[in-house]
């Protein structure tokens, strides 16, 4: 099945209807997208983020929300994955977008690094969801909204594998969830 058809369109309805990306020049959006995931990719590639209308005449809109050119070493992450990873900690952005912007960009970034798992999405899944709550809170959550981005995350993760069981690492240890204490 293809993912887009199962999960982007809420995805891009949503970002469409609220304007989600900080104000910011998209030159200065990227950087900043591209600092975090240098923190995964050892310092690897770039990060971009297409106008609307030129992701939806990229190649890869049709079947994907993000895609890394490994031999040239650059991401590509959908309008819905760049919003939500530059709306990560703000009110206003939802927060299933915001754990999709974290875990997307992460995932990718891994993909950017020079590995020799690079091109297994098992394994790169894998690190993004073991470097989740970090990369939240570097992309602008407190740890408390990293915390609680986490449960996203996973509930993205384990649709993804139901429909693509190539992004399950099954020697992967997934970091626990549990829910917080009340008074904690």
């Amino acid at each position: 099945m293809n993912i887009r058809r199962q999960l982007l369109p809420a995805l891009l309805a949503s970002a469409l209807a609220v304007s989600l990306a900080p104000s910011a020049p998209a030159f200065d959006a990227t950087d900043r997208l591209t600092a975090v995931a240098h923190v995964y990719s050892l310092g690897v590639g770039e990060v971009r983020c297409p106008a609307p209308t030129d992701w939806d005449g990229d190649f890869a809109s049709s079947f994907s929300s993000a895609y890394t050119n490994l031999r040239d070493d650059y991401t590509v992450l959908g309008p819905a994955v760049c919003a939500g990873a530059l709306g990560v900690g703000a009110a206003e952005v939802p927060a299933w977008q915001q754990a999709l912007g974290a875990l997307v960009l992460t995932h990718e970034a891994f993909h950017l690094r020079h590995w020799r798992h690079r091109a297994k999405e098992g394994k790169v899944e894998c690190q993004a969801l073991v470097h989740f709550r970090e990369a939240a809170r570097l992309l602008g959550a407190t740890p408390a909204q990293a915390d609680d981005l986490y449960p996203y995350a996973l509930a993205l993760h384990a649709y993804k594998v139901r429909l693509f069981p190539q992004y399950r690492d099954p020697k992967c240890v997934i970091p626990p969830w549990s829910p917080p204490l009340e008074g904690a």
